[in-house]
């Protein structure tokens, strides 16, 4: 009896081992089925050589390629169309584009100025050292009636160094010829030359010249005349005027 118990406590002994070799083996197979993902992605080895023939990886880092229909590209493309108005002629107030500056807002570096229209400001003499303020007060042309011998050409360089455009009409005798006068007309009506600074010595030719052009647009003459007078025209001037007109001597 004892020796049957002793064989069977040996078996169960022997039996143990084998149980925990067999658990102790399972174990790890289990454990390797967990780590191994076969839906997770590669691992990428760092220390690999790198293929000279992928492509270059995108960097996550990068700034953003321009979208031209963004709002902000959109808005820079409207800026175009906030340009500043232009006036359909020099008496249109309707826009409010830039004028020429009224008389109590002109210092004194142009002699007797004064306002034609909106766009259109006259004078004598202008002050050398007072042209890059004329840039300043808003005119982006100047048309001078002066003669070559009165200071033109210098008075050219100066203007168009203070970024304005420069237009010589040479008026050497009593009152503007015809073609004077309708070369004056194609600048006064164009808007992209506003404003504009008429000018001459003592602005005695600006006034004929600015009768004869009202004038020539249908403007009746004593008006035009009159018209004339207020921006400079002296008596010294206005017979050659009146003659022009077809009008009775003063």
């Amino acid at each position: 009896m004892k020796l049957h118990k002793k064989r069977k406590s040996l078996l169960r002994a022997a039996m143990v081992p084998v149980t925990a070799v067999a658990m102790s083996a399972a174990v790890p197979a289990t454990s390797s089925a967990q780590a191994t993902n076969p839906c997770a992605p590669a691992v990428t080895n760092p220390c690999a050589p790198a293929n000279p023939c992928a492509p270059a990886a995108a960097n996550p880092c990068a700034p953003a390629a321009a979208n031209p229909c963004a709002p902000s590209a959109a808005k820079a493309a409207d800026a175009g169309s906030d340009a500043a108005p232009m006036a359909s002629g020099p008496y249109d107030t309707t826009v409010k584009a830039t004028q020429a500056p009224y008389g109590d807002k002109m210092p004194p570096i142009v002699d007797n100025y004064l306002r034609a229209t909106p766009y259109v400001g006259t004078g004598g003499f202008i002050d050398p050292t007072g042209i890059p303020m004329l840039k300043m007060l808003g005119f982006k042309t100047v048309v001078s009636l002066l003669k070559p011998d009165e200071g033109a050409p210098n008075e050219g360089d100066l203007v168009q160094k203070a970024g304005m455009n420069y237009i010589q009409i040479s008026v050497p005798t009593k009152a503007p010829t015809e073609a004077q006068v309708a070369e004056f007309a194609k600048i006064v009506e164009d808007p992209a030359n506003y404003p504009i600074l008429l000018h001459c010595e003592s602005s005695n030719r600006v006034g004929a010249m600015w009768a004869l052009y009202r004038a020539s647009k249908g403007v009746p003459n004593e008006i035009a005349i009159e018209e004339g007078r207020q921006v400079g025209l002296k008596t010294s001037r206005e017979p050659a005027v009146r003659e022009m007109l077809g009008m009775e001597p003063l």
